[in-house]
């Protein structure tokens, strides 16, 4: 992956003004296709922001020849650790824009996420974690309002095109006051140079997708929501006609049934003696009895 990502409409300096669009989609039905596709969760929420993102921007004659990149965040934190700090740093991950097939592209991003978790596990120990503790504060606030103040999000290559986070919530239902949670749409950040927030939160067996960007940049974003939720039906019909057609090559063949062969004869016993009847009748035969009974009648 290159150190830049490819220039696009999201890559710009944003305004305080926000648009916001909410989603869901079914946990259950996005765990299908990543056990059918043999991928994480996570790549699939990913190829499905992908896919929407490329309808988009193709509409604006806006997609360009090569894969626009997401920086994702990630934890660095150990398992077990308790500690009251933070240990997150960002990955930049590969969307595979540039591949039509919405399958292919998954296959695209999952390597991409596989190559970056293995990249990040060897540096994790020296990647500075703990932001607060080193003002990072007051020196993000400082940069944002130079980038903001001179427009240089304009011109200079974007790090990645946006901002994609999977967060795990909550399995059970949640109430307030009595009052059922129906929903959980989270509500990121945009930032300069990347004016799109996807951020997915799982609740109660569903995934909610939060998108938030500058509404200067994209007044539409409705349009991507439900592009988003086109996407995960192809995807979920793909994983649904793989599912099928693997089961039609596992199931065995159905085994020939030998046809039995034509009844003639049965042999009854009664005592010493045998009888034999004749169970295929001779059609002709019948009105041949009914007339030679006739005949000796007369």
């Amino acid at each position: 992956m290159k150190v830049f990502a490819p220039r696009t409409l999201l890559n710009t300096a944003i305004t305080n003004q926000r648009s916001f669009a909410g989603r869901m989609i079914p946990l259950a039905e996005t765990k299908f296709i990543a056990k059918t596709f043999g991928v994480t969760l996570n790549d699939v929420v990913m190829g499905t922001t992908a896919g929407a993102l490329r309808r988009y921007l193709r509409e604006y004659d806006d997609l360009p020849d090569k894969p626009l990149v997401a920086a994702v965040p990630v934890s660095l934190r150990a398992q077990g650790d308790e500690s009251a700090n933070n240990q997150v740093s960002m990955l930049r991950m590969s969307l595979g824009t540039d591949v039509a097939d919405p399958v292919e592209r998954l296959k695209v991003i999952h390597e991409s996420s596989d190559a970056g978790k293995a990249m990040m596990s060897r540096v994790k120990t020296v990647i500075p974690s703990d932001f607060p503790m080193l003002g990072s504060p007051w020196l993000v606030s400082g940069i944002a309002s130079l980038l903001g103040r001179s427009r240089l999000a304009n011109v200079v290559p974007p790090f990645a095109n946006l901002i994609i986070s999977n967060v795990a919530g909550i399995p059970v239902p949640l109430y307030y006051a009595g009052a059922s949670v129906a929903c959980y749409y989270p509500v990121s950040i945009p930032a300069h140079s990347m004016a799109l927030n996807v951020t997915v939160q799982s609740y109660n067996g569903r995934l909610d997708y939060g998108l938030i960007a500058c509404r200067r940049t994209l007044p539409d974003v409705n349009d991507l929501g439900d592009y988003l939720l086109a996407e995960h039906q192809t995807l979920l019909a793909r994983a649904q006609a793989h599912e099928k057609e693997s089961e039609n090559v596992k199931a065995p063949a159905p085994a020939m049934i030998e046809s039995a062969p034509p009844a003639t004869t049965v042999t009854r016993s009664r005592g010493k003696t045998e009888r034999k009847l004749k169970l295929v009748a001779d059609t002709a035969a019948a009105p041949r009895s009914a007339a030679a009974r006739t005949r000796r009648a007369g």
